[in-house]
């Protein structure tokens, strides 16, 4: 009877050591799955935040494109960055208007309020060219340049952007002379002589991006009295003269052709009208009137 008993004690104290394992391994295993779902939870939330960011600085991104240049042998724009965020431009997607598809990969950065002008990337261009582009970023985001028209972007050389001629008067003081005896010069705004014949030079800056040729036939300044523009003064140039692109240089013109007006007659008006043609293509000549200047005469 007492061994019967020990052994019932030994059992119950087995049993209760198996309860208390099993009870530990269950709260373990609780535990276990609480901290999995909290991870998992944590793991989610960076993700979506994370995604959230993503699209917040992609809906962030704003990048405007302008300013193509033209009459270039490769693509030359410019890029300023109006968003929050720092782009990062990886993508020239390039279509000739014929339908021809080109791809370019990029890797030019951009911070915020910054401007960028991008140079010499795509394809090979020539003047007659007609194309459009769009760049990408590294966040998907797609950009075209300023609207230029249906037609797309000719290549084809153009005045330069800020002023809507080809060559520019910069209307210094000195930048207008004239002399009578073609060594003597001074500016010609309001000392020139009336019953002379006077030469003029004339200083010009050629926005293109391409040399010019500003040629001898009918290139010349006209001067009309006021109240009476049936007696015009012209003075023409003697030779072609060339102008490097995006710079300038003096003009020079002959005797004029005929007498200033007597000094009862003191206002001129003066035209610069002048013919020219790029140094690549002689073949094509342009015209255009440069400036309008008014001259007082001298008695």
């Amino acid at each position: 009877m007492v061994i019967h008993v020990s052994l019932l004690r030994k059992r119950r104290g087995v049993s209760g050591i198996i309860s208390g394992v099993f009870l530990v391994a269950v709260a373990v295993m609780i535990f276990n799955v609480l901290a999995w779902q909290f991870f998992q939870a944590d793991a989610y939330n960076r993700l979506q935040q994370e995604r959230q960011q993503r699209e917040w600085e992609r809906s962030n991104e704003r990048l405007i494109v302008y300013l193509p240049e033209s009459g270039i042998s490769k693509l030359n724009f410019t890029v300023r960055n109006a968003g929050a965020v720092s782009a990062h431009i990886v993508d020239l997607f390039f279509v000739f208007k014929n339908g021809t598809s080109l791809y370019y990969p990029l890797d030019i950065w951009i911070a915020p309020g910054r401007t960028k002008i991008i140079a010499d990337v795509g394809p090979k261009l020539i003047t007659t060219d007609v194309y459009f582009f769009q760049i990408g970023t590294e966040r998907g985001n797609v950009f075209a340049p300023i609207p230029t028209g249906s037609g797309g972007i000719s290549n084809e050389p153009k005045p330069g952007q800020g002023q809507a001629m080809p060559f520019v008067f910069p209307f210094g003081y000195n930048d207008f002379q004239f002399s009578t005896n073609n060594v003597t010069w001074q500016p010609a705004w309001t000392q020139m002589q009336s019953g002379t014949y006077p030469y003029f030079k004339i200083y010009l800056n050629n926005t293109y991006s391409k040399d010019v040729i500003v040629k001898v036939d009918d290139t010349r300044i006209s001067l009309y009295p006021d109240l009476d523009f049936m007696n015009e003064v012209v003075a023409k140039t003697k030779i072609n003269w060339y102008i490097a692109a995006n710079s300038g240089r003096w003009i020079f013109y002959d005797k004029a052709g005929s007498k200033l007006p007597g000094a009862f007659k003191s206002h001129l008006f003066v035209f610069l009208q002048v013919f020219y043609c790029f140094a690549d293509k002689q073949t094509e000549i342009y015209g255009t009137t440069v400036a309008v200047l008014a001259v007082y005469l001298s008695s």
